[in-house]
């Protein structure tokens, strides 16, 4: 079968052309690079209305073949408390579900499709669908990681014995991953080592569209530092909460002209220690004026799985950056090199002022990762790698031409057989 034959059905529940944030700038170029091997159509499960301008962008695109309601579906009984609890095959995961009428349209189209490509373990259990047939999961959050994550950085031992007990849960719903699709997409080398280095684990990072022309930097005369991300996302609220009440007033104490831009849906609402010298921008479509008036780009997430794509986004725009070491998790960067890591208050501070008061070195280290953002991180250098796990799943579905079945949850949790992608 050649490339230009292929049938591929992408499931996804975010809208490829919604306001740009980090996983739907995955989706759509995902989607784009499918496309470079085959005819893509579209599914889309969104738990939130799509609006009709992101709609109209998204079909002029893509082939939308069918738009989900993801509903509120809540654990009812202690029966489903303990399953959710104890059983690594039970599907209500995230307590939302598409309905059964959804369920099997999209059962149905799967015989249709020689590469099924789900976005996100969240939308493959929305489904309710345990085994997906000829499928490449893309997972761009590993749960249990976060949760783990996340306890370290609690502060309370009631909150970090809850994120462990939340990370153990995940990690024994993340070993039956290999049995439920025949091939996995990671964000990074870590997480693929996590999940066992199988073969059928390919790493595809997140990346970024690289401009056509040189990023114009031009740093304001006053010193500013920024941040862009969804404020809806909680990894990036506690960590801009933690920036402003412990990073923040020493930066202020040495260099007390300078302001901090903050950009991204949310940002503009507010928080109860934004002082005068902090602007909240909300969304803007085009930052990259914006993020070339910036002394540095900060990120200073604490907790958090998979990788970020506004670290590929300053690179690409040659714009220094200071990062936790989880907020730059997945990249395979040189602390001092390509940016500066630093985990400790006093110690990201000092690493702002650092780029605040020494533009050269700015200037020296964002090129350093500009040069490696333009060898690994671009969705073009990113395109081989979708390749390989396209031709990884139909080569296995090739070799294992038998009957196929879907393996199925019902409303209650029991399995259920379906022959051929179609509903009982």
């Amino acid at each position: 079968m050649s490339r230009c034959d292929l049938n591929i059905l992408y499931v996804t529940s975010h809208c490829p052309h919604a306001h740009s944030y980090g996983a739907q700038i995955r989706v759509l170029n995902i989607g784009r690079l499918l496309k470079r091997l085959g005819r893509v159509s579209l599914v889309i499960a969104s738990s939130e209305d799509i609006d009709q301008k992101s709609l109209d962008r998204t079909r002029a695109e893509f082939d939308v073949r069918h738009i989900v309601r993801v509903r509120p579906d809540p654990i009812k009984n202690c029966r489903d408390r303990m399953r959710f609890e104890l059983d690594p095959f039970f599907l209500n995961t995230y307590f939302s579900a598409v309905s059964e009428y959804d369920q099997g349209i999209v059962l149905r189209m799967v015989r249709d499709y020689d590469v099924v490509w789900v976005h996100t373990t969240r939308t493959a259990n929305d489904f309710r669908i345990y085994r997906w047939p000829h499928s490449v999961l893309d997972i761009d959050d590993i749960q249990s990681r976060l949760y783990a994550c996340r306890a370290k950085a609690d502060s309370g031992i009631i909150r970090s014995l809850l994120d462990y007990r939340m990370s153990v849960i995940w990690w024994r719903r993340e070993r039956l991953l290999k049995n439920r699709f025949d091939v996995l997409a990671v964000c990074s080398q870590s997480d693929r080592k996590y999940l066992g280095e199988d073969s059928r684990i390919h790493v595809i990072p997140n990346g970024f569209t690289a401009s056509s022309q040189l990023a114009n930097r031009a740093p304001n005369v006053m010193p500013r530092l920024g941040f862009i991300g969804s404020f809806g996302f909680m990894p990036n609220r506690d960590g801009i909460e933690w920036f402003i009440q412990k990073v923040w007033p020493s930066i202020k104490r040495v260099a007390p002209e300078t302001r901090l831009r903050l950009v991204g849906q949310g940002s503009d609402n507010g928080f109860p220690m934004m002082g005068p010298d902090i602007d909240g921008l909300g969304f803007v479509k085009d930052t990259n004026d914006e993020i070339a008036t910036w002394s540095a780009m900060i990120v200073p997430i604490r907790f958090g799985g998979g990788t970020r794509i506004k670290i590929a986004e300053a690179f690409s725009r040659r714009c220094p950056v200071v990062s936790t070491s989880v907020g730059a998790f997945g990249y395979e960067v040189v602390n001092g090199e390509d940016l500066l890591l630093a985990d400790r208050e006093e110690d990201f501070a000092a690493a702002c002022l650092h780029f605040t008061g020494n533009p050269e070195s700015g200037a020296r280290i964002s090129e350093n990762a500009w040069e490696k953002f333009s060898r690994n991180w671009t969705w073009d250098s990113i395109g081989g790698s979708v390749t390989q796990a396209v031709e990884d799943c139909i080569a296995k579905n090739e070799r294992n031409e038998t009957r196929r079945c879907l393996s199925v949850r019902d409303r209650e949790g029991n399995r259920s057989e379906v022959q051929q992608g179609f509903p009982g």
